[in-house]
């Protein structure tokens, strides 16, 4: 899986070696490295990485110290504990403080990839689900701002629609009723503007800031967008 990154702790540069060069990155993982426990745990916190593949024997700080520091730092990256052949009993005393798995050296590419495979399964799972629910906030914030939207040049379309019928059938009938007629006139014009400054939010609505709705839902603020765009206008008329 491309764009993941895993974090190697082994004091063998052998093994980083054949881990990175081998391993890991022909299947597509960004691998970064460290040769023991203190500096694993520094780039862990400030890096982190997918996934933490971790020895158990290391210089400064052992795989479990490295782990129990991860965890009350807040680090939550899946790991794999690398152990030497028949010491499998000594991984399984870490399993409750979350590691996913463990890999008896010597290990083959078949192992390693299962291992990284089972370990990043829950991790991809959820950052497919954040991708759907942030996808589905964005329909949601289009259809809301398109409602929104809609709802106002209905209203100015139902002023003007409503005048220009009235000023039709005032016409048709010949009345003598010039001051309501420039009156209804002007109201069909405001209308028209506002529909103008509706749409042209519409146009900006990049620019426009975003707002709660439903406490949950981010959405473009038309209010504000469109309070600007009116006084703009109306300062437009006054000059």
């Amino acid at each position: 899986m491309s764009n993941e990154t895993i974090l190697v702790v082994d004091d063998s540069a052998e093994i980083v070696r054949v881990l990175k060069e081998y391993m890991l990155t022909p299947l597509g993982y960004q691998v970064i490295s460290a040769a023991d426990g203190r500096s694993g745990l520094k780039l862990a916190v400030s890096r982190q990485p997918d996934l933490i593949m971790l020895d158990m024997q290391l210089p400064f700080m052992d795989g479990l110290e490295v782990l129990k520091s991860l965890r009350q730092a807040g680090c939550q990256a899946p790991v794999i504990f690398m152990t030497m052949h028949g010491s499998e009993s000594t991984a399984v005393e870490v399993f409750r403080l979350g590691v996913r798995d463990y890999l008896a050296k010597p290990f083959t590419v078949e192992d390693v990839q299962q291992a990284v495979d089972r370990a990043l399964q829950e991790s991809r799972l959820v950052r497919e689900r954040e991708e759907l629910t942030r996808n589905l906030i964005a329909s949601e914030t289009v259809r809301q701002t398109a409602v929104t939207l809609s709802h106002y040049i209905n209203n100015h379309l139902m002023v003007l629609s409503g005048n220009l019928a009235l000023l039709q059938e005032a016409l048709r009938k010949e009345l003598p009723q010039q001051a309501a007629l420039a009156k209804m006139v002007r109201d069909s014009q405001d209308s028209a503007d506002l529909i103008a400054a509706v749409l042209r939010v519409l146009q900006q609505i990049t620019d426009a800031q975003q707002t709660t709705y439903l406490g949950q839902t981010r959405m473009i603020d038309i209010e504000t967008a469109l309070r600007k765009e009116v006084a703009r206008l109306k300062a437009q008329k006054g000059k």
